[in-house]
């Protein structure tokens, strides 16, 4: 009899957690642009029962990104287990591609999500990004150089498209995203260690300079215009969407103030944010069991369902 309650027992546990489960389907290799000859894809976790948010993985790590085949499912069980769709996004890699370029190719995936957000079965007004290290400055970016959508007529003009051209829908759609949470990411170039230090003055770095177009004969002053346009924190308004950030007193890469002082610019525009400060640790750490949960509360948070 006690055998039987117990294997009853074992039994009513298990089919819990199975049910707690959210089943996951994932559609690899989705083409979200064509460049030059190169196809730009992204992979997609969606879960069996949605919950209508999307959130934006950057598969990017100093720039320079890979196949998001490299991440399994799981990786992300947290995010799908509470119905969130995840989109797993791959872009151009440094040389070749400059930090401007790259950021243009995050706005398109956005873009190519939303115009088919009731394909990937999303809402397309409850968009978040995340990311650790480069991937947090194209999060970041995202958020700040997000852009509404516009008409086909004034596509036209912007861009000087001729009328007899054919102008892709999905450039028309919006590229804004609602929410970030993302890891150290590298939010200031021209004050990157301290205000006379830009990013290639600092020497953890430099090999990651070719990143950004900067000529071999420009001046410091041209030098700083350059940092500049890929700078987020010079770009904060009051738009500006809420920004979680997670840091490390002890970054070797990226400095723990530049959080500090994004936040503080944060702040001056009323956006809403929180910095999330690990003491003692460096350029990343080993999963804890808090970080998660505290993204998928900011998400949930600021990604609310619609009345």
């Amino acid at each position: 009899m006690k055998k039987f309650l117990f294997l009853s027992v074992l039994f009513v546990i298990l089919y819990s957690v199975t049910n707690a489960q959210n089943k996951v389907r994932r559609i690899s290799d989705v083409i979200y642009d064509h460049r030059g000859g190169v196809a730009f894809v992204f992979d997609v976790l969606v879960p069996e029962k949605q919950n209508g948010i999307a959130i934006f993985n950057m598969v990017s790590g100093g720039w320079s990104s890979s196949n998001a085949a490299r991440y399994k499912d799981d990786d992300f069980k947290e995010f799908t287990d509470r119905g969130e769709t995840v989109f797993l996004v791959s872009h151009g890699s440094k040389p070749r591609y400059k930090v401007p370029e790259i950021i243009s190719q995050i706005q398109r995936a956005i873009k190519y999500a939303r115009y088919h957000a009731k394909n990937f079965g999303v809402d397309p007004n409850r968009f978040g990004i995340m990311g650790r290290s480069s991937g947090g400055h194209l999060s970041v970016s995202a958020a700040v150089f997000g852009k509404d959508a516009i008409s086909e007529a004034e596509y036209r003009q912007t861009y000087s498209v001729k009328n007899t051209d054919i102008v892709d829908p999905v450039n028309l759609v919006s590229s804004r995203v609602q929410a970030v949470a993302c890891y150290y990411p590298p939010l200031n170039m021209v004050s990157y260690h301290h205000p006379d230090s830009t990013f290639a003055d600092y020497q953890n770095v430099t090999v990651y300079v070719d990143a950004f177009n900067i000529a071999k004969d420009a001046t410091r002053e041209e030098v700083k215009g350059v940092f500049r346009q890929s700078s987020p924190y010079f770009f904060v308004t009051k738009e500006t969407p809420p920004i979680l950030i997670f840091h490390g007193t002890k970054d070797p890469l990226v400095p723990y103030s530049q959080a500090v002082e994004f936040m503080n610019k944060l702040k001056e525009n009323n956006v809403p944010c929180q910095l999330i400060t690990i003491e003692g640790a460096a350029h990343g750490w080993a999963k804890n069991e808090t970080d998660i949960p505290a993204m998928i509360n900011w998400f949930e948070k600021y990604l609310p369902a619609s009345e």
